[in-house]
């Protein structure tokens, strides 16, 4: 058995309800990692990759890394990756909370979902075995009523990932839930989940995860115990929760505003930031399993209008979402919201994104409440907005079915006119992070393999001087309207995020590694024998391989650019008058890359990085 992993993963078959285990070799794990690494090797390996997104034979693939359970601060996470119903190409999420390492007591390091049942399931793992039973009765239920039912018939201390009624309807960014609070949020990979008629998933495990070196482990526990507790961001988000610098960032340019057409909005800032949802609604803060950092608000809101009771709080990306894009600070509104679409199993970036992007439609007259039911969508008007999130998840009238697209598709039944004002990268809404404040954020954005995203990378963390590398060379003052450094940071922010996201780590507690560290609790645990280099190569031999998934999907380097709206400068704030010279960045970056002008790697790449098995399939 491989030390850190359990050496097997389940694959599952739900149009036969064949269940079978798979031994991976310890060279994939130590070339692949876990995760979403491992997914993607995964579905390379053994998926259709020509099946459509919502057909049965896309696989999903549910997966927990080498360090998942371990007993760190921040080791809980998991990945759930497929190829995503909103983008079309390579879908990833992560999420934290409970399932990660309950997955791993069960004996498995991941779930090979494929198929589609000809009624709707739910999958149990329990101790060492794995079977499916009707779920037609939980089929139509919310991700809070759905947790509660499952845990009342199988027990508290059953962990449980389940889908809402959005993800069962077809909306294209519907999310995985993870007991209430923890969302595989991005891409889709709940509305894949749905299509094969899986429903829900519980667990309850008893094995223990092997450890090569446990002492050395516990010695390294401590080192880290120790440093996460002097970490300033570890302590401001025990404090506030994400948004715990909200103010700060709108400052200096890097909130988005008015679906990104302003930049700067103070006294939204003010509102909407920790500080004030700490001072109105937080009564607690929760932690996923094991971690000290304690991030997660726990909320109460007692306005009639907007109440909720005793649950989740919103993240900072969801008070950007529907709070700063939309010209809201109706905080209790935000936080209404926010249970909708965790009840109902909604990515808020998108959801709230493509909001935004209608009342953009609207203002300029591309939208009229005549031709979509009757709503009309206005910045800074919220109730509009919480009456239409039920109906997105139902995919219910005109406006509800086309909002339910996400903003890309949604433009191409509006018009071409309509796509100024989106801000996706490869058809995936970008996260509240402006790249006209930080020129690294632009270009990861833009070479993101699953579309704009900041947590595939640890560039925004490089560029806000939160961490330092100088074993890599990764140590500079990045200046953020600037390109210099930027393609060779951006190169090894991916490498280190795609190893983040495989080994699978959060990157809030993750701010405590030194590289050092981290190598040596590689090694402690599963056994590796990495050196520093070896491990951010791995990392870089992840996004390779994922990159060339979006290839085989169509992607080429066209494809890598940022959202039109993004690319308009702004006329008031820190980022006024500026965009990213994303020209420069990219052609830097290509040439660090061994990235032919059509964006693939070259063969001699894949060679150096083990993967020549992908150059014919790519035609290099």
């Amino acid at each position: 058995m491989p030390y850190g992993n359990m050496g097997k993963v389940a694959e599952v078959d739900l149009s036969t309800g064949r269940i079978e285990e798979l031994e991976l070799s310890p060279e994939v794990y130590r070339d692949y990692v876990g995760g979403t690494g491992l997914a993607a090797r995964l579905i390379y390996e053994r998926g259709d990759l020509e099946a459509g997104p919502l057909s049965p034979s896309n696989m999903l693939v549910l997966a927990a890394g080498p360090l998942t359970g371990v007993g760190f601060s921040g080791s809980s996470r998991m990945s759930a990756a497929a190829r995503s119903p909103l983008t079309e190409i390579w879908g990833q999420a992560t999420c934290g909370g409970n399932f990660g390492p309950e997955l791993k007591r069960c004996g498995y390091d991941a779930l090979l979902i494929k198929g589609r049942a000809s009624e709707p399931v739910y999958l149990i793992l329990e101790g060492e075995s794995v079977r499916l039973a009707p779920a037609g009765d939980l089929w139509g239920k919310d991700t809070y009523h759905t947790t509660d039912l499952l845990k009342e018939r199988h027990g508290k201390q059953y962990r449980v990932l389940a889908v809402g009624p959005a993800a069962e309807n077809g909306v294209l960014f519907g999310s995985i839930v993870n007991d209430y609070g923890h969302h595989f949020g991005r891409t889709g990979m709940g509305t894949v989940m749905a299509s094969k008629n899986l429903k829900a998933i519980v667990a309850r495990g008893n094995r223990e995860i092997p450890v090569k070196d446990p002492a050395k482990l516990e010695e390294l526990k401590q080192k880290y115990d120790a440093l996460l507790e002097k970490n300033g961001m570890a302590r401001a988000l025990r404090a506030f929760g994400t948004a715990c610098n909200m103010e700060g960032m709108m400052a200096l340019g890097d909130v988005p505003t008015r679906n990104w057409a302003k930049g700067l909005w103070e006294e939204g800032a003010e509102r909407l930031s920790g500080v004030s949802l700490d001072d109105h609604y937080i009564v607690g803060h929760r932690s996923c399993r094991g971690c000290a950092v304690r991030c997660k608000p726990v909320i109460r809101v007692e306005e009639e209008r907007y109440r909720v009771e005793e649950g989740p709080g919103p993240e900072y990306e969801t008070l950007g979402a529907f709070g700063t894009l939309l010209m809201n600070d109706n905080l209790a509104a935000v936080c209404k919201i926010n249970e909708l679409c965790n009840r109902l199993g909604m990515d808020t970036i998108t959801c709230g994104a493509t909001i935004a992007w209608a009342m953009d439609c609207y203002e300029a007259g591309l939208m009229s409440p005549s031709d979509w039911d009757g709503v009309e969508l206005r910045f800074g008007d919220i109730e509009p907005v919480i009456d239409l999130i039920p109906k997105i998840a139902r995919r219910e009238g005109k406006l509800g079915e086309l909002l339910s697209m996400g903003s890309r598709k949604a433009s191409a039944v509006v018009g071409e006119e309509s796509r100024r004002f989106l801000t996706d990268t490869k058809g995936l809404e970008a996260p509240m992070h402006d790249p006209r404040a930080y020129w690294g954020d632009g270009l990861a954005y833009a070479i993101s393999v699953r579309g704009a995203c900041h947590v595939s990378n640890l560039t925004y963390l490089a560029e806000w001087g939160i961490v330092r590398y100088p074993e890599i060379k990764m140590d500079r003052h990045y200046h953020g309207m600037s390109t210099e450094h930027k393609a060779d940071m951006v190169a090894k922010a991916t490498d280190l995020g795609c190893l983040f996201n495989s080994m699978v780590w959060c990157q809030f507690a993750g701010t405590t590694f030194t590289l050092p560290l981290l190598r040596d609790v590689f090694n402690a645990a599963a056994d590796y024998g990495w050196d520093i280099e070896e491990m951010v190569k791995a990392g870089g031999r992840i996004w390779y391989l994922q990159r060339a998934l979006c290839h085989i999907w169509g992607v080429d380097a066209s494809d890598d650019v940022l959202g039109p709206r993004i690319m308009t400068p702004t006329s008031d704030g820190n980022i006024a008058g500026i965009i990213p010279d994303m020209e420069t960045m990219l052609r830097e970056f290509y040439e660090l890359r061994g990235l032919r002008t059509d964006g693939k790697p070259t063969r001699e790449v894949l060679r150096e990085y083990g993967l020549e098995y992908l150059a014919d399939r790519l035609g290099v």
